[in-house]
């Protein structure tokens, strides 16, 4: 069932008055469509699986009916409260960009055995029809058999045919890593140079020839 969520434009207020009132200010834009300051409840936002939030949602204010996807999340860094959204609106018969979550499966012999597993991407950036957007992509680590050995973006089992992945074909998405040895560094006793040697007999002399006055 799509999800659904009731916007009304903006109100003029300051976003942080808005935020305190439950209400997440927003933007709803689009090809051949002029931009929108919108606003939508907290409460109701909240709801959405984060699942959903790759999937087509509409938007509604009054009769009218807006499908879009949501581009961006702005969250406060502490708090994770929300700050603003940015909803795209779709054109029927336009492709879509966008990122697509990774999910890690499956397990690594080489991980098993000691080595680190490294993962630079959490995402991917994808071009496709919406009705073909994935909910994730799979990335089975399974091949990562010993350490150094690597998946890419051109490895990713996904239809090409229905979804363009833009990353580079060659950049790693995963990865198992030896894992780094602990190079301690021990103390190095220090090494009598001619010099000092010399300087220690001579004190030796002196503290001798002191004695004796003594």
């Amino acid at each position: 069932m799509a999800v659904e969520l009731q916007i009304k434009p903006r109100e003029k207020k300051n976003p942080r008055a808005l935020r305190k009132e439950g209400t997440i200010p927003a933007t709803l834009y689009g090809p051949d469509f002029e931009a929108m300051d919108i606003q939508l409840s907290a409460k109701e936002f909240s709801r959405v699986p984060f699942e959903d939030y790759t999937h087509l949602i509409h938007l509604k204010t009054g009769s009218e009916d807006h499908e879009v996807l949501i581009k961006d999340i702005q969250k406060d860094f502490i708090s994770r409260e929300v700050m603003n959204i940015q909803f795209y609106k779709i054109k029927r018969g336009h492709k879509v960009t966008m990122k697509v979550a990774l999910k890690f499966t499956g397990v690594s012999n080489a991980v098993r055995l000691g080595a680190d597993f490294v993962a630079p991407h959490k995402e991917v950036n994808v071009r496709c029809f919406p009705r073909h957007i994935p909910q994730f992509i799979e990335v089975n680590i399974t091949s990562l058999e010993n350490p150094g050995d690597t998946i890419t973006f051109a490895d990713l089992v996904v239809n090409r045919e229905e979804l363009e992945i833009l990353d580079p074909a060659k950049e790693i998405v995963c990865k198992s890593e030896s894992k780094k040895a602990d190079h301690t560094i021990e103390p190095v006793a220090p090494v009598a140079t001619e010099a000092s040697a010399g300087a220690d007999a001579a004190k030796k002399e002196d503290d001798k020839a002191k004695a004796k006055k003594d």
